[in-house]
């Protein structure tokens, strides 16, 4: 019995750490999806600086040009971002996966002690009905 328990308590504590990586994946895809709606807001910003066929003064076309390339400069920053989440969303989903096959695999094993406690309970029971038969 006291295998029975600690199998079950490394299950529930496996349980737990899938469900915390679950949640850690979950936030993660939401700020992937943040900071892409913010890249195509910076593009759509970008593509707004420019004014072709309209005439504009030297000092317009300087305060666009730098507000460009900040913008620029932020979007590179912004993919830069997205490509180090999306290395954190595949590491935290191969720990999911981790965290599934080893409570697959603790789960079999009490699967086994249990069938393995009810084939004893059966055998010493056959074995008392043996002893009163005799009796």
């Amino acid at each position: 019995m006291a295998k029975h328990k600690i199998f079950d308590l490394i299950y529930r504590h496996g349980k737990t750490k899938k469900l915390k990586t679950q949640f850690e994946l979950s936030n993660m895809n939401e700020n992937i999806e943040k900071i892409r709606k913010l890249e195509t807001d910076l593009t759509f910003n970008i593509e707004e600086t420019v004014e072709p066929g309209v005439v504009q003064t030297s000092h317009r076309a300087l305060i666009n040009s730098k507000l460009r390339e900040k913008m620029i400069s932020q979007k590179e920053i912004v993919g830069n971002k997205i490509e180090f989440l999306m290395t954190e969303k595949i590491h935290l989903q191969k720990l999911v996966s981790s965290h599934e096959r080893k409570n697959r695999k603790i789960l079999e094993k009490l699967n086994e002690l249990n069938a393995e406690e009810l084939r004893e309970k059966e055998l010493k029971e056959f074995d008392r009905d043996i002893l009163f038969q005799k009796k």
